[in-house]
């Protein structure tokens, strides 16, 4: 399975974003955030699962835990 984010420039569109959706059979819609400090924190999330998985690849090194509490 897969996970797509998206951010709607209009949110105008949104009813028709989801009616869309809810015609697609291989498509769940598992949550809607509508609060921007949620918006913020989720778009976080998965730039540092990106990050994650870049680094798991070997195409990014990323630093070690306890570098990271060591400067802390």
């Amino acid at each position: 399975m897969e996970q797509i984010v998206l951010q709607l420039k209009n949110s105008r569109k949104r009813r028709l974003l989801m009616d869309l959706l809810a015609e697609l059979d291989f498509v769940k819609v598992t949550s809607v955030i509508r609060d921007g400090r949620k918006v913020a924190f989720a778009n976080e999330l998965v730039e540092a699962l990106l990050e994650a998985k870049a680094d798991e690849r070997g195409e990014k090194k990323l630093q070690s835990a306890r570098c990271f509490l060591k400067q802390g």
